[in-house]
């Protein structure tokens, strides 16, 4: 099952579980790339991963010749996605989530993929929670989350943003 909204077309009931801001995301980067532009991570999906792929991503936008405005949305947005896969998918079972990040493999922008194995589950705990979604719609260029039984993708592109890195 493929879930897009757009983001602010939310209803009460809706919780806004799904974002997607324009056409799908195209070029996917493909996890078998090794090299320095990419990266490619599989963890445990617990608090850990959480400031784990932070700080690879941090350390990643630094390496690649990003505009900064983008190069912290790109690390806020893999925190987003990664907090929610703990958080949400996995709360009370073991499973993985999976990073992989680099340039647009048709040219020009940036593509994330954050994916996990787990099962979602809504968090009842009263606080000020669920505006991570809506962040991505509006700091991507383009988002969708897909969820299926065997768990949930967030991509995440920006197509030719300032600063942008090639393939």
């Amino acid at each position: 099952m493929t879930d897009n909204h757009s983001p602010g077309n939310e209803s009460a009931e809706d919780d806004g579980a799904e974002a997607r801001r324009g056409p799908a995301c195209q070029c996917w980067p493909a996890g078998e790339h090794a090299d320095q532009k990419w990266v490619t991570e599989h963890v445990p999906a617990d608090p850990n991963a959480v400031r784990l792929l932070r700080r690879r991503m941090r350390a990643w936008v630094e390496t690649v010749d990003l505009d900064a405005d983008l190069a912290e949305a790109v690390v806020l947005l893999v925190d987003e996605a990664v907090t929610n896969a703990v958080e949400h998918a996995c709360p009370d079972t073991e499973c993985h989530v999976t990073l992989v990040a680099g340039p647009r493999a048709c040219g020009g922008g940036v593509a994330v993929l954050v994916t996990d194995n787990g099962v979602w589950q809504e968090i009842t705990a009263p606080g000020y929670r669920g505006r991570g979604i809506a962040l991505m719609g509006e700091l991507s260029e383009r988002s969708s989350i897909e969820t299926t039984s065997g768990g949930t993708a967030v991509r995440l592109c920006w197509a030719n943003p300032p600063g942008s890195i090639s393939s």
